[in-house]
């Protein structure tokens, strides 16, 4: 799984220039970027346990930075399962009956985990931050899957340091997408300290690409590859 995963840095690109639209890739289409495990994401930050450290840039092709913004730390970020119950270092504790953001269970969520003055905010479930994704190539398509945006303004994608999109607020629990075309590089603002809720709004995020012929075709040979691995390996313990 993790050799296909890796994959995901052989999708065919070209440059055109930026485009933006709403319209949601098909799922059956879609390859998922955010890690199909619990862990933390490892940025510019480090991580604060190797053991649950997940590096997306050799395993998925893109790294991740973090930024502070009006008067937070820069926030660590987490693939995460709400189904389950996490404690990490410095005081971080995700729970099952969250106060705010709450994806279903069973679903692996982008999970920004916000800071101030050295201190995750809310025990880690304020879910704001502002990251750059960068995967080093140019890329075709990316869709960005917003959870519970609930506040104006909240929400926002950067491309060489200019808005490019403010994400719509809705109802609890909304789900909104954004395609983004032909760049190699994003800044996302996840949620909002502070705003309507006192607190802040709190935002999870899934990120995908499309399949190509080529992506499936080398997916079709990898697995092909591993299989021929195991019925050796079958083989020769019969032996």
């Amino acid at each position: 799984m993790k050799n296909i995963k890796k994959l995901v840095k052989t999708l065919a690109v070209s440059t055109i220039g930026l485009g933006i639209v709403t319209v949601s890739i098909s799922e059956a289409q879609a390859v998922s970027l955010v890690p199909q495990r619990e862990g933390e994401i490892k940025t510019n930050l480090g991580c604060l346990d190797p053991a649950n450290c997940i590096d997306t840039e050799s395993e998925l092709g893109y790294k991740v930075t973090s930024f502070g913004f009006e008067d937070f730390d820069p926030s660590r970020l987490f693939s995460d399962d709400r189904g389950t119950t996490n404690n990490y270092a410095m005081g971080i504790e995700f729970i099952l009956d969250e106060e705010g953001t709450r994806p279903d269970a069973d679903q692996f969520y982008l999970r920004p985990v916000a800071f101030k003055n050295g201190q995750a905010v809310e025990d880690g479930r304020l879910e704001v931050g502002l990251f750059e994704f960068d995967f080093g190539r140019n890329i075709s398509e990316i869709k960005l899957d917003f959870f519970d945006v609930e506040y104006a303004n909240s929400t926002k994608i950067f491309v060489d340091g200019q808005i490019v999109k403010t994400v719509a607020s809705g109802a609890n629990s909304n789900i909104q997408s954004v395609v983004l075309k032909d760049l190699s590089k994003f800044t996302v603002q996840l949620g909002e300290p502070g705003g309507k809720f006192g607190t802040g709004d709190g935002v999870a995020l899934q990120v995908s690409v499309p399949e190509s012929e080529n992506f499936i075709g080398l997916s079709a040979l990898a697995v092909a590859g591993v299989l021929t691995l195991k019925r050796r390996k079958t083989a020769s313990q019969k032996a």
